[in-house]
Formats: C-alpha cells, structure tokens, sequence
C-alpha cells in the first residue's frame, strides 16, 4: 500500500512541476502567430486580386481602343504598334507589382516566423526552467 501511495504521490508532484501559465502563454503565442500569419496570407491575396483586376480592366481599355475605326488605313498600323507598347508597359508594371507583393510577404512571414520563434523558445525555456526550480525545490526538502 505505501508504494502505491509514494506512487501516486510522485505523479501528483511530476504534475505540480509544470506550470500550466505558462502552457497557455506558449499556446496563445502560437495562436497569435497564426492568426498574423493568415492576415500576411490574406493581405497578400487581397493586394493581388487587386493587382489582377486592375491589369485586366487596363488591358480591356488598351483592347477597346485598338478595335476603334480609324479613318485612314495606315493610323491601323500606328494604333497596333500603340497598342503592343501599352500591354508590353502593362505586363512590365504588373509583373513588378506581383513581385513587390511576393516580396514583401516574404519579408513580413520571415520577420513573424523569427518573432515567434523567438518567444516560444523563451516561453518553453521558462517553463522547462521552473519545472527544473520545482525538481530541484523538492529534492531538497525530500533530502
């Protein structure tokens, strides 16, 4: 009876030894980083919908002009030349303009992803490091 005693016991203590605080702090972090990088995520979606739709509208306006009617034959070969510039010019901007996006995304996931590597490594160092004060506490007081 008693070993059953000091075994229930010791696993009481081993569970005193961990803070839930701070399991919920870690776990909180965690969720905040997920929650910042879905607005990373979605921010970036957004800001390339936008992207997309205005390329398209501009490309729709370049189309509705270059099909116009012009009065002599040889203002056809102007505007198709015209038109080729403005979709060369419009692929060139968009292109750099998904670039930005993907760049800076890239930047902000990086700096979020070291972030809170950072504090849960802290936060699970903490945790760890007042489970060892609790082992070593009641070691001492066994002894």
């Amino acid at each position: 009876m008693a070993t059953k005693q000091n075994t229930k016991s010791a696993a009481n203590d081993m569970q005193n030894l961990f803070d839930p605080k701070g399991y919920q702090d870690l776990f909180k972090t965690w969720g905040q980083t997920a929650e910042r990088m879905t607005a990373i995520s979605t921010e970036a979606a957004t800001r390339s919908s936008d992207i997309a739709n205005d390329t398209a509208k501009e490309a729709f306006s370049n189309l509705r002009e270059v099909a116009q009617v012009r009065n002599e034959p040889a203002d056809y070969g102007k505007a198709y030349s015209d038109f080729a510039q403005k979709q060369m010019d419009l692929f060139m901007r968009t292109a750099q303009a998904f670039a930005t996006v993907s760049q800076n995304t890239a930047t902000e996931a990086t700096e979020l992803a070291s972030k809170a590597g950072e504090d849960m490594g802290q936060k699970a160092a903490a945790n760890v490091q007042g489970a060892a004060d609790k082992a070593t506490s009641a070691a001492n007081k066994a002894a």
